[in-house]
């Protein structure tokens, strides 16, 4: 369960942009999945809400939209995209241009920093630093939602300041 409702406009125009800046055999769906959990994810770490609000699930090449093949066929058929498949992945490019209007300066300066960050990395890295850099991924089963709110937790451990703290409590209140 998520606190967000998904924007699907917002997605359809943020699959459209991720496409037109990034589509080639090297980022295909792995990529795209990538770049939207991310861009979602890290919006919320840094601008407090998602950029779409969507739904990612657990597969096991790391977070992916739950949404991506009914909305990019929809898509397809609106003539916004193709796909082609290159070697053993489909690459979504966009044949639209994205409208722009529905997203803030700050989101798509996100966008555009995720997808620099994975630009040159191939598809089976990426995979795998998702797993890392996702705690949700390790929390819940295959094809089981992954809810945005755990990439708040901490990955880092508690200082000493917070974990006396912690015992202090824990003391007082015996637990």
């Amino acid at each position: 369960m998520s606190f967000w409702s998904q924007n699907t406009e917002k997605l359809r125009q943020l699959i459209l942009y991720i496409a037109s800046q990034s589509a080639d055999a090297k980022r295909g769906d792995i990529f795209l999945n990538k770049v939207l959990f991310f861009s979602d994810a890290w919006a919320l770490q840094h601008l407090g809400e998602p950029i779409t609000g969507a739904r990612y699930q657990k597969l096991p090449m790391g977070p992916a939209l739950r949404a991506l093949i009914p909305l990019r066929n929809e898509m397809i058929a609106a003539g916004d995209v193709e796909v082609k498949t290159v070697g053993a992945t489909n690459v979504t490019y966009a044949l639209t241009e994205p409208d722009m209007e529905c997203f803030t300066a700050d989101e798509i300066a996100l966008v555009d920093e995720v997808m620099l960050l994975f630009s040159k990395t191939p598809a089976n890295v990426i995979s795998e630093v998702s797993h890392d850099l996702a705690p949700g991924w390790n929390l819940v089963g295959l094809k089981e939602d992954i809810p945005l709110e755990t990439q708040l937790i901490s990955r880092r451990p508690p200082s000493e300041e917070t974990s006396a703290r912690g015992r202090q409590l824990a003391a007082a209140f015996g637990w």
